[in-house]
């Protein structure tokens, strides 16, 4: 059951039609998608906020973000290059109390600084406060992670403040920016 409050009777739907950007495409994530995310190294600032792999090869992974969705508590969705279906990265949406919806973006390295995290995030925030009719999304972002808080405000989220000492990785406690957007603000920002 999703959060209290929440309005969205589970499974979460994927979106139809299919979420297509200028070079990408962002579609559930397939066992063959396996090895490719599995090499993606976050850089140490956003490694606080990128999970271990959720089962040992691609079926499980597969299945494990299906049962999310159908369950109604995440949709996690591969960032493929809209041409060859090539995997670059992966974008989540958790639905949590009050339909208040949370997201989060990963890019391969190679990617980084190409624009395809703000196209993925873009399309994402745009038909979860869209379509999906959430009222807010809302992002974490540690303090240290400069180009995360870039990539927030290029896709329309707008800082609300610092959660002090909001979590902790690798036994040290963090500060994390809270961002939001709702339906009402631009998509996009300069």
């Amino acid at each position: 059951m999703v959060g209290v409050g929440s309005g969205i009777a589970p499974p979460i739907p994927n979106p139809d039609p299919q979420l297509v950007g200028p070079t990408i495409a962002l579609r559930p994530f397939r066992p063959d998608d396996f090895a490719a995310a599995s090499i993606v190294d976050p850089d140490p600032a956003t490694a606080v906020w990128v999970p271990p792999m959720p089962g040992d090869d691609g079926a499980d992974v597969a299945a494990y973000y299906e049962a999310c969705r159908h369950d109604g508590v995440m949709l996690h969705l591969v960032a493929a290059e809209r041409t060859s279906d090539r995997y670059l990265g992966e974008v989540m949406l958790a639905i949590g109390e009050h339909r208040v919806g949370e997201v989060g973006c990963v890019v391969r390295p190679d990617e980084r600084g190409k624009g395809t995290a703000a196209e993925a995030l873009g399309l994402l925030a745009d038909w979860a406060l869209g379509p999906l009719a959430l009222p807010r999304l809302q992002v974490f972002v540690a303090t240290r992670n400069l180009g995360g808080v870039r990539l927030s405000r290029r896709t329309g989220f707008q800082e609300e403040g610092v959660l002090r000492s909001y979590g902790e990785h690798e036994g040290r406690r963090f500060d994390a920016f809270v961002l939001s957007r709702l339906p009402t603000d631009p998509a996009r920002l300069a």
